[in-house]
């Protein structure tokens, strides 16, 4: 089915109406969304409203991102009368580009009453910081939470320095590489280098270490250009999985890279990952600075190692999001520099 829906252009017509009303039929939520992703964007409303019908928050998620729908208020009310998930909720927040102030404002309004700090502050953080919106009512709201909470007197002169401090932790980091990947590359050579986002560098340790999350990446680069290798450029982390499994929402057909796509395996066997902190991939001259130095770094090794000499283009090095386009639509963000990193490591 899933396959179907990828070479729709070179089914019959008769096949390709059969496998409309087949897929219309079937109450799936995660079928309908493919389809109105790679085949038919014509039937985005009523698609969309058979997909808030299941009730499947996961790929409410997904259409909600994905498309920009008109009529989305129903899908947000819906969100907010039912879900009480924060991360959910945060990732509804900063993943739907063009919701209105009135409908930010009511998801960090139940992020406030579910009363969880690491989210709430995060999309103050995003709200204030990164979108650059105002409120007055959200920001009184603010000062009684960073008063209360952490004893923090904040205010319109000192609250985008204090945000930061508060989002953006510091930790004490592991001397040792992650257990969290593969050892070797399974016979590959790694030829690809793919960008990534994290909001918090120590957040982002924290999983990275954590054996229970299987996740990681080779690198983290922090706001201030401080480097972490979180794993060896002998192994193989676990940050660009792709599954061989059409169930899967990261099913390598899926990837729109070509140099993914037609490796029929994970494609953490033949990528290296590059994490950085950023909401929305605007990076640092310092970050700029160290990321030459890594991707640097790993020629060199793939000279060494491989006798692979590295192709420096944007078909080598490419964002999470055309490694896994269903489920990273914002990773490594729009603002990523990509031009200016190539630039820099061919000159």
């Amino acid at each position: 089915m899933i396959d179907k829906i990828l070479n729709y252009q070179n089914l019959p017509k008769n096949e390709l109406a059969a496998l409309k009303e087949m897929i219309m039929q079937s109450n799936d939520a995660r079928l309908m969304f493919l389809y109105l992703y790679y085949v038919d964007h014509e039937y985005l409303e009523d698609i969309s409203t058979k997909i808030l019908k299941t009730g499947n928050f996961r790929y409410i998620h997904f259409l909600l991102r994905s498309f920009k729908i008109p009529n989305y208020h129903s899908l947000i009310d819906y969100i907010l009368s039912h879900n009480n998930d924060v991360q959910y909720l945060f990732n509804i927040l900063y993943d739907v580009d063009y919701l209105d102030k009135n409908y930010r404002l009511q998801i960090i309004n139940k992020l406030i009453t579910l009363n969880n700090d690491k989210y709430l502050l995060k999309a103050m953080y995003y709200y204030f910081i990164i979108l650059k919106l105002d409120d007055k009512e959200l920001f009184n709201k603010l000062q009684l939470l960073c008063q209360s909470k952490f004893n923090i007197s904040i205010n319109k002169d000192n609250y985008k320095d204090l945000l930061e401090a508060l989002v953006h932790q510091e930790i004490v980091e592991p001397k040792y590489f992650s257990p969290n990947c593969y050892h070797g590359h399974n016979g590959y050579t790694p030829h690809l280098i793919v960008c990534h986002i994290t909001h918090s560098y120590a957040q982002a340790i924290k999983r990275f270490y954590d054996e229970t999350s299987q996740v990681s990446s080779h690198y983290i680069i922090r706001k201030d250009g401080h480097i972490k290798q979180v794993v060896s450029l002998d192994d193989s982390s676990w940050a660009n999985g792709t599954s061989l499994n059409e169930d899967s929402d990261v099913y390598y057909k899926f990837a729109s890279s070509s140099l993914i796509n037609k490796i029929k395996n994970n494609a953490n066997y033949f990528t290296f990952s590059i994490e950085y902190e950023s909401f929305d991939g605007s990076l640092t001259k310092e970050q700029i600075s160290s990321s030459i130095k890594v991707i640097k770094e790993i020629i060199k090794y793939l000279k060494d190692k491989y006798n692979y000499d590295f192709p420096i283009d944007r078909e080598h090095i490419l964002g999470h999001t055309e490694v896994n386009p269903i489920v990273r639509t914002k990773c490594p963000g729009i603002n990523f520099p990509y031009d200016e990193i190539i630039n820099h490591l061919k000159n």
